[in-house]
Protein backbone atom coordinates (compact mmCIF):
# COMPACT_ATOMS: atom_id res chain seq x y z
CA UNK A 1 0.00 0.00 0.00
CA UNK A 2 3.06 2.31 1.06
CA UNK A 3 4.30 1.53 -2.17
CA UNK A 4 1.07 2.43 -4.32
CA UNK A 5 0.96 5.54 -2.53
CA UNK A 6 4.27 6.49 -3.49
CA UNK A 7 4.00 5.54 -6.95
CA UNK A 8 0.73 8.13 -7.08
CA UNK A 9 2.56 10.78 -5.72
CA UNK A 10 5.68 10.44 -7.30
CA UNK A 11 3.26 10.46 -10.85
CA UNK A 12 1.66 12.91 -9.69
CA UNK A 13 4.71 15.16 -8.99
CA UNK A 14 5.65 14.35 -12.76
CA UNK A 15 2.19 15.62 -14.18
CA UNK A 16 2.03 18.22 -12.50
CA UNK A 17 5.58 19.25 -13.32
CA UNK A 18 5.29 18.42 -16.73
CA UNK A 19 2.21 21.07 -16.50
CA UNK A 20 4.45 23.93 -15.09
CA UNK A 21 6.87 23.19 -18.56
CA UNK A 22 4.24 23.73 -20.91
CA UNK A 23 1.93 26.60 -19.35
CA UNK A 24 5.40 29.49 -19.91
CA UNK A 25 5.86 27.99 -23.43
CA UNK A 26 1.97 28.65 -24.04
CA UNK A 27 2.02 31.94 -22.30
CA UNK A 28 5.68 33.00 -24.64
CA UNK A 29 3.72 33.17 -27.70
CA UNK A 30 0.82 35.72 -26.43
CA UNK A 31 1.12 38.99 -25.15
CA UNK A 32 1.13 39.49 -21.63
CA UNK A 33 0.22 42.37 -19.51
CA UNK A 34 4.15 43.79 -19.86
CA UNK A 35 3.85 44.33 -23.52
CA UNK A 36 3.86 47.87 -24.67
CA UNK A 37 1.06 49.38 -26.53
CA UNK A 38 1.95 50.10 -30.33
CA UNK A 39 1.53 54.17 -29.61
CA UNK A 40 2.60 56.70 -31.89
CA UNK A 41 4.79 60.08 -31.28
CA UNK A 42 6.75 62.51 -32.81
CA UNK A 43 10.78 63.24 -31.89
CA UNK A 44 12.00 66.99 -32.90
CA UNK A 45 15.55 66.80 -34.15
CA UNK A 46 17.64 70.29 -33.75
CA UNK A 47 19.95 70.15 -37.02
CA UNK A 48 22.38 73.24 -37.27
CA UNK A 49 21.57 77.01 -36.50
CA UNK A 50 23.09 79.97 -38.58
CA UNK A 51 22.00 83.85 -39.33
CA UNK A 52 20.96 85.20 -42.26
CA UNK A 53 21.60 89.27 -43.27
CA UNK A 54 18.08 91.33 -43.51
CA UNK A 55 19.48 94.77 -43.66
CA UNK A 56 22.77 96.82 -44.38
CA UNK A 57 25.97 96.86 -42.34
CA UNK A 58 25.78 100.28 -40.18
CA UNK A 59 28.80 101.56 -38.44
CA UNK A 60 30.85 104.41 -37.47
CA UNK A 61 33.96 105.62 -35.83
CA UNK A 62 33.68 107.20 -32.20
CA UNK A 63 35.44 110.26 -32.83
CA UNK A 64 35.67 110.65 -29.16
CA UNK A 65 38.47 109.42 -26.33
CA UNK A 66 35.85 108.31 -24.10
CA UNK A 67 33.35 105.40 -23.98
CA UNK A 68 30.47 106.21 -25.94
CA UNK A 69 26.77 104.99 -26.75
CA UNK A 70 26.36 104.46 -30.87
CA UNK A 71 23.33 104.06 -31.90
CA UNK A 72 21.91 102.61 -35.44
CA UNK A 73 18.44 102.58 -37.06
CA UNK A 74 18.10 100.34 -39.91
CA UNK A 75 15.48 99.43 -42.15
CA UNK A 76 15.82 95.91 -43.14
CA UNK A 77 16.07 95.36 -46.64
CA UNK A 78 14.92 91.84 -47.21
CA UNK A 79 12.06 89.08 -46.55
CA UNK A 80 12.53 86.15 -44.36
CA UNK A 81 9.73 83.39 -43.45
CA UNK A 82 9.51 80.15 -41.33
CA UNK A 83 9.50 77.61 -44.22
CA UNK A 84 8.16 74.15 -43.68
CA UNK A 85 8.58 71.02 -45.94
CA UNK A 86 5.98 67.93 -45.52
CA UNK A 87 7.12 64.54 -45.42
CA UNK A 88 4.76 61.88 -43.88
CA UNK A 89 1.78 64.51 -43.53
CA UNK A 90 0.99 67.87 -41.49
CA UNK A 91 0.80 71.25 -42.32
CA UNK A 92 2.88 74.36 -41.54
CA UNK A 93 1.16 75.15 -38.51
CA UNK A 94 1.30 71.87 -37.11
CA UNK A 95 4.61 71.54 -37.73
CA UNK A 96 5.55 75.24 -35.75
CA UNK A 97 3.39 73.96 -32.98
CA UNK A 98 4.78 70.64 -32.65
CA UNK A 99 8.58 72.94 -32.43
CA UNK A 100 7.10 75.28 -30.20
CA UNK A 101 6.24 72.59 -27.96
CA UNK A 102 9.44 71.01 -28.28
CA UNK A 103 12.02 73.93 -27.48
CA UNK A 104 9.68 76.02 -25.45
CA UNK A 105 10.45 78.83 -27.73
CA UNK A 106 7.92 81.21 -30.23
CA UNK A 107 8.90 81.15 -33.76
CA UNK A 108 8.59 83.95 -35.92
CA UNK A 109 6.56 83.34 -39.12
CA UNK A 110 7.59 86.18 -41.10
CA UNK A 111 10.46 88.66 -41.00
CA UNK A 112 9.16 91.18 -42.98
CA UNK A 113 11.53 94.18 -45.68
CA UNK A 114 10.97 97.51 -44.70
CA UNK A 115 10.97 97.20 -40.95
CA UNK A 116 12.81 99.66 -38.51
CA UNK A 117 14.83 98.21 -36.16
CA UNK A 118 17.40 99.73 -33.84
CA UNK A 119 20.62 98.91 -32.06
CA UNK A 120 23.00 100.26 -29.83
CA UNK A 121 26.63 99.58 -28.91
CA UNK A 122 28.99 100.53 -26.04
CA UNK A 123 32.35 101.84 -28.34
CA UNK A 124 35.47 102.71 -26.97
CA UNK A 125 36.65 105.72 -28.39
CA UNK A 126 38.85 106.01 -30.99
CA UNK A 127 37.47 102.54 -31.88
CA UNK A 128 35.11 101.72 -34.77
CA UNK A 129 31.69 99.96 -34.24
CA UNK A 130 29.96 98.15 -36.77
CA UNK A 131 26.20 95.72 -36.44
CA UNK A 132 24.19 94.15 -39.24
CA UNK A 133 20.57 93.48 -38.62
CA UNK A 134 20.02 89.63 -39.06
CA UNK A 135 17.73 86.71 -38.37
CA UNK A 136 18.67 83.32 -36.46
CA UNK A 137 17.59 80.66 -38.77
CA UNK A 138 17.24 76.58 -37.17
CA UNK A 139 16.55 73.92 -38.92
CA UNK A 140 14.61 71.00 -37.35
CA UNK A 141 13.20 67.65 -38.04
CA UNK A 142 9.83 66.04 -36.92
CA UNK A 143 10.07 62.82 -37.01
CA UNK A 144 7.36 59.96 -36.14
CA UNK A 145 7.96 56.91 -34.28
CA UNK A 146 6.06 53.82 -32.79
CA UNK A 147 6.63 52.36 -29.51
CA UNK A 148 6.66 48.27 -30.49
CA UNK A 149 5.55 45.42 -28.39
CA UNK A 150 9.09 44.66 -26.66
CA UNK A 151 9.15 48.73 -25.50
CA UNK A 152 11.33 49.21 -28.15
CA UNK A 153 10.98 52.08 -30.52
CA UNK A 154 10.48 52.10 -34.21
CA UNK A 155 11.31 55.17 -36.76
CA UNK A 156 8.65 55.33 -39.44
CA UNK A 157 9.69 58.41 -40.85
CA UNK A 158 9.92 61.92 -41.19
CA UNK A 159 6.68 64.43 -40.67
CA UNK A 160 8.11 67.22 -42.25
CA UNK A 161 10.99 69.71 -41.74
CA UNK A 162 11.21 73.21 -40.67
CA UNK A 163 13.74 75.87 -41.09
CA UNK A 164 12.34 78.24 -38.51
CA UNK A 165 13.11 82.01 -37.69
CA UNK A 166 14.15 81.50 -34.10
CA UNK A 167 15.37 85.06 -33.19
CA UNK A 168 14.56 88.45 -34.82
CA UNK A 169 15.94 90.77 -34.96
CA UNK A 170 19.47 89.61 -34.05
CA UNK A 171 22.22 91.84 -34.36
CA UNK A 172 26.17 90.87 -35.25
CA UNK A 173 28.65 93.14 -34.01
CA UNK A 174 32.18 93.96 -33.96
CA UNK A 175 34.25 96.75 -32.34
CA UNK A 176 38.24 97.37 -33.94
CA UNK A 177 40.81 99.93 -34.49
CA UNK A 178 39.93 99.43 -38.23
CA UNK A 179 36.76 98.87 -40.07
CA UNK A 180 35.43 95.50 -39.57
CA UNK A 181 32.76 92.93 -40.44
CA UNK A 182 30.36 92.06 -37.92
CA UNK A 183 30.38 88.36 -36.90
CA UNK A 184 28.34 86.11 -36.86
Amino acid sequence: MTSISREAALAGALALGAGMLIVPQAQATTLGEESCPPDVWTKVVRIKSGYEAIGNTAGKRNGSSATSRLTYAMTTTTAKETKWTSGLTGSASWGIAKVEASISREIVDKAEKGVSVTNWMEVPGGKYGYTTPKIERTNYVVERWQDTASCGARFLGNEGSLAAITVFPFFSECISSSPCTPKP
